[in-house]
């Protein structure tokens, strides 16, 4: 289940299976998003967020709080959570795992790989599970991440990109974090930025 939070319309997905949930990518604050969770007798087993920039993981303590999850956050990213100036939440965020590649992730009976996909944050990570990928703000549906913010290269991202094309099949289904769903085999013919 996709929802769409906040002033930057960060994609926070709950991915669910046999009343176990994984919560991707809480953003934003979300009422929302609880409700769901209770109203389908779920149980969060963890909280991912694809990277530390603020529209990504600025619900993660509402939802560890109302949910009791472990959090699973990027090693490489815990500039943004942590006690810095690149911190623009106010708080650190409760992360509880940090993670990079090669790493797998046991939940709701399934097992999610972490991949590390740097360029638009140092830290950034995709987490693909069951022909499913969610790219987080490094591929979007005929776009990229953006490169013009702190920590952030362009020539990374589109490394980061072309290992994604090669790692994964045409027919995987692409879930960003901001934006529609696309598919590996789209974004290799039609992505202007980097193509397959």
């Amino acid at each position: 289940m996709k929802f769409t939070l906040g002033s930057y319309r960060s994609n926070c997905y709950v991915v669910h299976d046999m009343n176990k949930a994984v919560i991707i990518d809480p953003g934003y604050e979300s009422d929302e998003v609880i409700e769901y969770i209770k109203k389908h007798h779920l149980s969060v087993e963890g909280i991912y967020v694809t990277h530390g920039h603020p529209d990504h993981v600025g619900g993660v303590r509402q939802m560890k709080d109302a949910f009791h999850a472990t959090v699973y956050a990027p090693l490489k990213d815990s500039i943004w959570m942590g006690e810095s100036q690149f911190n623009q939440i106010g708080y650190v965020i409760p992360v509880d795992v940090f993670v990079q590649e090669p790493k797998e992730l046991k939940l709701i009976g399934k097992i999610f790989k972490v991949y590390d996909t740097p360029g638009h944050s140092e830290g950034g990570t995709i987490l693909y599970v069951d022909g499913v990928l969610f790219s987080g703000d490094t591929l979007f549906f005929q776009s990229i991440g953006r490169t013009d913010i702190p920590k952030s290269d362009p020539q990374v991202i589109y490394q980061s990109i072309k290992k994604i094309y090669e790692l994964f099949k045409d027919d995987v289904i692409v879930y960003p974090g901001h934006g529609k769903p696309t598919t590996i085999g789209h974004e290799k013919k039609f992505n202007p930025f980097v193509r397959g």
